[in-house]
């Protein structure tokens, strides 16, 4: 028998001082926010993997945030099928799902 992945239900990665990478399942709305207004910003991507058509998983899409007034924000229906994964760096992009060079965390998989 196959785990399945987490159910989904609001998430936030944070990045300490930095800011954060957040998901309301209220709407599925995605948000990034820079909390310190030192230039750098913060960057998050979306990647999901379907298990069966992806091979591995792909990028959804990418949201950031500069420390303007407010954050980022994107609204994406995750389905139930597949696992999606959120992952958030400091000033710059991650490069794939598990990115932890510097200071970039990651959630574990979920969906609906």
């Amino acid at each position: 028998m196959m785990a399945s992945p987490a159910s989904a239900a609001d998430k936030k990665l944070s990045l300490g001082a930095a800011g954060y990478m957040k998901f309301i399942d209220k709407g599925d709305i995605f948000q990034v926010c820079d909390t310190r207004a030192e230039g750098s910003g913060v960057y998050g991507t979306l990647w999901y993997d379907s298990f069966v058509t992806t091979g591995g998983y792909k990028r959804v899409f990418n949201l950031s945030d500069g420390g303007d007034k407010g954050c980022g924000k994107k609204v994406h229906d995750i389905g139930n099928g597949g696992h999606y994964v959120m992952t958030v760096c400091p000033g710059r992009y991650p490069t794939n799902p598990w990115d932890l060079e510097g200071s970039c965390t990651h959630s574990g998989g979920f969906n609906e």
